[in-house]
């Protein structure tokens, strides 16, 4: 694993980048594992958020009506990201917005359903709620950026232990399969194979 990665999660009014805007953000710095520090704003969309949004995450016109606007943030989130690489749940979902913006474009990244997909091929659902019950985490999603980018760094370390307990040849075929593609299991794949090579030449 690298030594430091930058959990992150947004919550935005719909799904679409190009049409779509950043409500609030949530990051979490893990520096060897560890929780280091947090980064959390709202954001004001500079338009009205839809009623579904607002009863799926609890956040209202009132509450970012005075939050800065998005141009503000970004430099204190791309100062706190640095060049770690981005963790996050369906994370070609949260950098799609921000690489609109410029932010972020060449950080490497980890998605945490391209691994959990590897590991728990069984999981009856792959939403970041079903993977932190699955794997018998209190803490729970929200859908409130800070909460599920720290839900995200509990599930993340877990299924990156499942994935340290695959078979040798396993891990290398799918390192492997994975340099041909964007995945986004590929870096921690690559980090326990390397791991598991130099541990075998040591003995």
């Amino acid at each position: 694993m690298p030594e430091t990665l930058v959990s992150l999660d947004l919550e935005t009014t719909g799904l679409d980048p190009d049409n779509d805007s950043i409500l609030e953000i949530g990051a979490v710095k893990l520096v060897k594992e560890r929780i280091e520090s947090e980064f959390h704003t709202l954001v004001n969309p500079g338009r009205r958020i839809p009623v579904f949004i607002t009863q799926l995450t609890g956040i209202t016109n009132d509450m970012v009506a005075e939050a800065p606007l998005l141009a503000a943030v970004l430099p204190q989130l791309t100062d706190f990201v640095g060049t770690a690489p981005v963790l996050a749940h369906n994370v070609g979902f949260d950098l799609g917005f921000l690489r609109k913006h410029g932010v972020l474009p060449m950080n490497a990244h980890i998605d945490t359903m391209d691994l959990a997909a590897t590991v728990l091929p069984a999981a009856g659902r792959y939403s970041l709620g079903a993977l932190a019950t699955e794997l018998g985490f209190t803490l729970l999603a929200t859908h409130r950026a800070l909460d599920d980018a720290r839900v995200t760094c509990l599930v993340y370390l877990a299924l990156r232990d499942r994935a340290g307990e695959l078979p040798p040849d396993v891990l290398a075929e799918l390192v492997r399969l994975g340099k041909a593609m964007e995945w986004g299991a590929n870096l921690p794949l690559q980090e326990l194979l390397r791991t598991r090579s130099a541990e075998k030449a040591a003995t």
